[in-house]
């Protein structure tokens, strides 16, 4: 018997998110100290940018870590495949895809000169735009097929997308110059840049929404497990639910591709291990696993930028080195191979 609620796994995976999230404002790419006081007292001004740039960082990570998470638990639900993430659907590919355009074209004066820049950076903006596109193909394709199971059909279109936007970044390769296939290279491999507080709070109000839709819907996500057939016995409509929720993720998805690249492992790593260790209602399991990624999202961020200071290395190179190990263990122990 699953249960709803527990407060004593709460306040632990709380702990670890403030010792991590300690960690990541005390270790930075520097080697300032951030609670020294003589540089509190001799160089405020210092003080106050550094403190600045290492909380908005520990903001974005907890935040996309958190999404991924989330979207890697629901999607493995709604489409009962184990092995889904964030990025099975193709959104990802779109908004990495235009991401990459905008590497291309971010020499030309009237991109420079556009004044969303102020609210929001460029290429967060072509990546989100690129994000949405993946998804109008999403659902205009899958309108159009008749007759196949939602949790077959959605998967398979999202290889094709995949598959097209990967063919463009080629051609994009093709085109870029040096400098340019430096830049691109860095957000395909998933980069956690420094970003102000402006895109921070644009993240935070977009994804409110889609966070309460899903929690509100949670106790439904474990009937879709058992097929739509019962789904509709116990009174879901499943194909709305499904569509739905996968609106909502693909929603979440596009602001942390936007900001962070494709960032791999936390949504397929992060659901499986909480379903491991613990046996909660879906409405709690969400609620942990979004801070299970926001924790290892985090500490990623802070090893990318101390370990070899002052170089920041990619964070998708440190969730990679992470997850796929422990996604084997899992697999392996689990069918005994």
């Amino acid at each position: 018997m699953k249960k709803d609620f527990s407060f004593k796994i709460f306040i632990i995976y709380i702990l670890i998110f403030l010792v991590s999230s300690f960690l990541s404002i005390y270790f930075g790419s520097t080697d300032i100290n951030i609670f020294s006081s003589n540089l509190i007292q001799t160089n405020n001004d210092l003080y106050l940018k550094i403190l600045e740039l290492r909380m908005n960082g520990l903001i974005q990570a907890a935040i996309i870590g958190a999404i991924l998470a989330l979207c890697g638990y629901i999607l493995q639900k709604l489409l009962r495949n184990p092995l889904a993430d964030p990025f099975i659907l193709g959104i990802s590919s779109g908004g990495s895809c235009f991401a990459s355009l905008f590497f291309i074209f971010n020499s030309l004066p009237i991109i420079s000169s556009l004044p969303l820049t102020i609210l929001f950076p460029i290429q967060s903006i072509f990546a989100f735009i690129g994000c949405m596109f993946s998804f109008i193909i999403l659902i205009l394709a899958r309108k159009n097929i008749k007759n196949l199971n939602d949790d077959y059909i959605f998967p398979v279109i999202g290889i094709i997308i995949n598959s097209f936007f990967s063919s463009i970044l080629m051609l994009i390769f093709s085109l870029a110059k040096p400098e340019q296939l430096s830049e691109i290279h860095n957000f395909l491999m998933g980069s956690l840049q420094p970003i102000s507080i402006y895109p921070l709070l644009f993240i935070v109000t977009l994804s409110i929404y889609p966070i309460y839709y899903i929690l509100k819907k949670s106790k439904f996500y474990d009937y879709m497990l058992f097929g739509d057939d019962f789904a509709k016995s116990m009174g879901i409509n499943p194909v709305k639910l499904r569509n739905n929720s996968i609106l909502m993720i693909c929603i979440l998805i596009s602001l942390a591709v936007s900001t962070s690249g494709i960032i791999a492992f936390i949504g397929l790593i992060i659901p499986h291990i909480i379903r491991k260790i613990h046996r909660f209602s879906s409405y709690f399991e969400i609620i942990i696993c979004m801070i299970l990624g926001a924790i290892v999202l985090v500490n990623a961020d802070t090893l990318s930028r101390s370990l070899f200071s002052p170089a920041q290395l990619s964070v998708g190179i440190f969730t990679a080195i992470l997850g796929a190990p422990m996604l084997s263990f899992i697999l392996l122990n689990r069918h005994k191979i």
